[in-house]
């Protein structure tokens, strides 16, 4: 609550100019937004571009846009929007990258051998069932556990109602737990 309370102060002042609120509002997102943005497309400078054109065009027209708005999800609605069509522009493929987990620290090099064999299966299994998932559940998935949005910001993200977005999560989680 207090980060959305914070965003919502940012936005204002950006409304007004405030070329600083503007600069905090980009550092507290320029990392979160590669990050959801890097799962649509390999390529990073695509991404960049996409956050950066997002930005600028809030720079733009700062005095135009809506004083409503959840910021956060606004910014993910932009980049997923952007990149979309940059993407159909240039007729790239859509790449997928979940599976980013740290391996566990050990004494032994056996041990350590180990508990990698046991992350790549992990990981092979958890690749085949997110892969069975549609691109729509994968999202949603994302934005929920990942991003830690709340079900109204994902419905807006996606341009889904909130009664669909809170089925298609439930049911992305139930298809994942059948695969274990």
């Amino acid at each position: 609550m207090k980060d959305e309370k914070r965003d919502i102060d940012l936005w204002n002042q950006i409304r007004k100019g405030d070329i600083q609120a503007y600069n905090e509002l980009y550092d507290r997102y320029i990392d979160a937004l590669f990050t959801f943005g890097i799962q649509y497309t390999n390529d990073q400078t695509l991404v960049e571009d996409a956050i950066h054109d997002i930005f600028v065009e809030l720079h733009r027209y700062h005095k135009t846009v809506s004083e409503q708005v959840q910021v956060k999800s606004y910014l993910f609605k932009s980049l997923h929007n952007d990149i979309y069509r940059k993407l159909k522009g240039q007729s790239k493929t859509v790449l997928l990258d979940y599976f980013k987990e740290d391996l566990y620290q050990t004494d032994s090099v056996q041990e350590q051998l180990i508990l990698e064999e046991i992350t790549l299966s992990k990981n092979a299994k958890l690749e085949s069932a997110l892969s069975s998932l549609t691109k729509k559940q994968r999202q949603a998935l994302n934005l929920r556990f990942t991003e830690d949005l709340s079900y109204e910001e994902i419905s807006t993200t996606l341009d889904i109602s909130l009664e669909s977005c809170r089925t298609l999560v439930y049911r992305a989680l139930k298809e994942l737990r059948a695969k274990f």
